[in-house]
């Protein structure tokens, strides 16, 4: 996305969180064999959507992390 990473947690999932305060994260499904993400933004709405198009085009693309079929 062209920033910096501020900081990233990996305790139940990886965490990223942007210089601008934008995060999203990635973890395992507490109900089914699944992964979720979840992102949000303070800064917009584009920002939001942008980091979330990077962790799904990140996820879709490889079958290793099981299924994923989350979409905004």
């Amino acid at each position: 996305m062209g920033l910096a990473i501020r900081d990233l947690v990996t305790v139940t999932g990886v965490r990223v969180t942007l210089e601008d305060g934008t995060w999203g994260l990635v973890r395992a499904s507490s109900n089914n064999r699944a992964w979720l993400s979840v992102v949000e933004s303070p800064v917009s709405e584009a920002r939001n959507a942008r980091m979330f198009a990077d962790i799904d085009g990140r996820l879709s693309k490889t079958t290793a992390v099981g299924e994923y079929d989350q979409k905004i």
